[in-house]
């Protein structure tokens, strides 16, 4: 008897003890899911157009308006070379001096024409006086003025000409100027190279990298998924933790021969982080059509090959299953017993189920 009433005070005393270690447990992960839920970044369910996402390769390019190819103006010798490829250039700096006799063909050209001008000068006020004594007729007067004037414009042409080749200290030599402020992104030119007026390779090519191209290359198959202003997401080798976002500006509606490939630009604020021919994978958003429910995709778990979404309750949060039918860079998409405009926990998500569930 006595033996009986001492297991059952034991049993007593373990059954206390366990509902008491359950209960404050309970009372434990309560108040981590309390406190998980509080920090946690709240979200309402939204109604939005589909976006899908369309992977691309590409690269990134110059701003063709915001750059310029230096070709020869003149075969000659480089004397000098001013800068080196990379190096950032003013508007108007001294680049390159160039040897050349064809500027001395310009400088006799422009004497010629300058003493051409002198002599119909001459013609003119001798035909004035051949007009009043009656010697020539209006007409032969009028045709000597048109030669004056013809002289005239052939020597501001060459003119022109000599301010173009922007002579340097020599009869011989003419100066290569920046036409405008950026960085050189190619140089084709040392000293003591020859080359000819009528190459056609540029000597350099000045860019401002401030503003740069993203191009895309869309196959036949998704170029009915493009459109302008979709969103555009890139990321290259040289910065893997840094995406660059923007808008598709401009679609080439014209297909490569070779590639069958269209392009599509992204216009981008760069910082000069971005350099022309790096590589690019470019995420492109395009919209399907659709209207359905959207959440940010950090607050989607995936458990058992199952999609849920912890929606909160009150002061607490509930799990609930839906089905994913679209993701997007930003976005997912989905169908379930939800209505728009609860809040859904989107930091922490998985910590705040795995909470719920234990």
């Amino acid at each position: 008897m006595k033996t009986s009433i001492l297991l059952s005070s034991i049993s007593l005393i373990l059954f206390l003890r366990c509902s008491h270690n359950v209960t404050e447990d309970s009372l434990n992960n309560r108040s981590i899911l309390d406190s998980l839920i509080k920090q946690s970044n709240l979200v309402e369910i939204k109604e939005m157009p589909v976006t899908s996402v369309l992977e691309l390769s590409g690269k990134i390019s110059m701003d063709e308006n915001k750059s310029a190819r230096i070709f020869p103006l003149a075969g000659g010798v480089v004397l000098n070379v001013a800068v080196e490829l990379g190096d950032y250039v003013k508007k108007g700096q001294l680049l390159a001096t160039i040897k050349s006799p064809e500027l001395i063909d310009a400088q006799r050209d422009y004497k010629n024409d300058e003493a051409e001008v002198l002599n119909q000068e001459k013609n003119v006020e001798a035909a004035k006086s051949l007009v009043k004594s009656g010697l020539m007729s209006e007409k032969e007067f009028i045709i000597t003025q048109n030669q004056l004037q013809i002289s005239k414009n052939n020597l501001e042409k060459s003119k022109e000409l000599l301010m173009v080749y922007n002579q340097g200290i020599h009869p011989d030599e003419f100066n290569i100027f920046a036409p405008l402020s950026g960085y050189i992104i190619e140089k084709n030119i040392s000293p003591n190279s020859q080359f000819q007026s009528s190459q056609s390779q540029a000597l350099f090519t000045v860019s401002d990298l401030n503003e740069i191209y993203a191009d895309a290359n869309v196959y036949e198959s998704d170029i009915n998924k493009i459109n302008l202003n979709d969103s555009v997401y890139i990321s290259t080798l040289a910065y893997p933790d840094i995406t660059f976002s923007g808008i598709i500006s401009k679609i080439i509606n014209v297909l490569d021969p070779n590639t069958k490939t269209m392009r599509v630009r992204t216009k981008l604020m760069n910082n000069v982080l971005l350099k022309p021919e790096m590589y690019a994978q470019i995420t492109i958003n395009y919209k399907s059509g659709l209207i359905m429910k959207a959440v940010p995709k950090s607050a989607v778990v995936f458990d058992n090959s199952l999609s849920y979404i912890v929606v909160q309750q009150g002061d607490s949060a509930i799990a609930k299953k839906i089905q994913v039918q679209s993701t997007g860079t930003l976005y997912s998409f989905f169908d379930g017993d939800i209505k728009p405009h609860e809040k859904v926990c989107t930091k922490d998500a998985l910590l705040i189920y795995n909470a719920i569930n234990n």
